[in-house]
């Protein structure tokens, strides 16, 4: 979660699966913040504690306010399948196959 005051922005992008491999919880939180820096989040250290800043909110386009389908902060997308607060191309959903 986006730690701006007044943002929504989540990242979503992390799938830890049932592998049968075991991980600490310290494992498993620097996966998800570099899966989260990759997409652009930024995470720095206040307290002792990770502050995460979404990428809207890191350039100025946030805080997210409106919810939508993009993994990278949940935000909305325009016509075009992009995010309007971070700018992230959102791939559009397959039909299942049935």
């Amino acid at each position: 979660m986006c730690d701006t005051d007044d943002c929504f922005a989540v990242h979503l992008a992390v799938e830890t699966g049932d592998d049968e491999d075991a991980r600490s919880a310290s494992e498993v939180s620097q996966l998800a913040r570099d899966a989260a820096q990759g997409h652009g989040w930024v995470v720095s250290f206040g307290f002792r504690q990770p502050v995460m800043t979404c990428p809207g909110c890191a350039d100025g386009r946030g805080p997210v306010r409106e919810r939508g389908d993009c993994r990278r902060c949940m935000g909305r997308t325009d016509l075009a399948s992009r995010c309007v607060y971070c700018l992230g191309q959102v791939e559009p959903l397959q039909p299942e196959a049935g």
